[in-house]
């Protein structure tokens, strides 16, 4: 029984322990996001020196969302787009912002992108078309799109181990909880008083007043139909006890008498009932049901 009380414990433990690795930490990514909109401007500034312009204003850089930023510019200006690229790639490279991002310059008056390119972090990946040529004197817009940068070897490697050990742990817990068809169930109980007058099922010793098989130390524990149900075929153990007998002295009560609800409760009894070998409880097709305990004689 504790054990399906501590696996669900380390699960949460570890899914919090990945959310808080994965997940960036607000008060970083605050500053972050503060320091991509200062270096943006500095790319603005860069561009427009050397284009020969060092007085004019440089408006605020705007975000679209947090990947996608747009640099406006007040004046007039012409550029290489060779320059461009370098002037980029520098400002990225020493403020170590992503090495995957998308440029495209558009003019303002017609919203026609007039040089564009991607780097995608690897030298022979990016494409950078149209260099050597000058962009005449314009008012231009240049767009730019931060792709996300890729996952570190080792934190890929932590991750996979993370997602391992959830995984572990749930399939733990699923079979510790009894959902396996084919788990033997035999779990840690804890025993109000000792008993006294069990009745002998093979290696079992049932208790009724308390609702438990004990086997081996270890215990498990029954409801009060699984109880009544294995009371009546303990008093006639090897002996056939007919579906009619089961229904009317286990649901009459309730007034009610539902076919399907002895079958469930036998198999759940069944089930709970080979953890030893020598006890089988037998279908006899459209008769009833048999205890059967194989090192007991007749």
């Amino acid at each position: 029984m504790k054990g399906k009380l501590y696996w669900p414990g380390f699960a949460i433990v570890l899914v919090l322990i990945l959310a808080a690795f994965v997940s960036k930490n607000p008060a970083q990514s605050a500053f972050e996001s503060a320091k991509e909109m200062i270096v943006l401007r500095k790319i603005a500034h860069d561009l427009l020196r050397s284009a020969g312009d060092s007085s004019s204003r440089i408006p605020a850089v705007q975000r679209i969302s947090d990947t996608e930023f747009l640099l406006p510019f007040e004046t007039a200006f012409s550029f290489k787009p060779d320059s461009l690229v370098n002037t980029i790639r520098k400002v990225f490279q020493d403020h170590k912002l992503s090495s995957r991002y998308i440029v495209n310059v558009k003019e303002q008056s017609s919203g026609e992108v007039v040089f564009g390119y991607a780097m995608l972090g690897k030298e022979q990946d990016n494409i950078v078309p149209c260099l050597g040529r000058e962009q005449k004197p314009a008012r231009y817009t240049i767009h730019i799109k931060l792709g996300e940068p890729p996952v570190a070897g080792t934190e890929k490697l932590f991750l996979g181990w993370a997602a391992i050990g959830l995984a572990g742990l749930v399939w733990f817990g699923w079979y510790r909880s009894g959902n396996n068809p084919g788990e033997k169930i035999v779990e840690e109980i804890e025993v109000g008083q000792p008993i006294s007058a069990g009745i002998s099922i093979g290696q079992f010793l049932f208790d009724p007043q308390q609702q438990c098989l004990l086997l081996a130390g270890n215990g498990i524990q029954l409801t009060s139909k699984e109880t009544r149900l294995l009371e009546i075929f303990s008093s006639d153990l090897n002996q056939l006890i007919d579906r009619k007998r089961l229904q009317k002295e286990v649901w009459e009560d309730e007034g009610v008498i539902v076919g399907r609800s002895l079958d469930m409760f036998v198999s759940k009894l069944r089930k709970k009932l080979e953890a030893d070998p020598t006890v089988q409880l037998i279908n006899i097709h459209g008769k009833g049901y048999k205890l059967e305990v194989l090192d007991q004689p007749i």
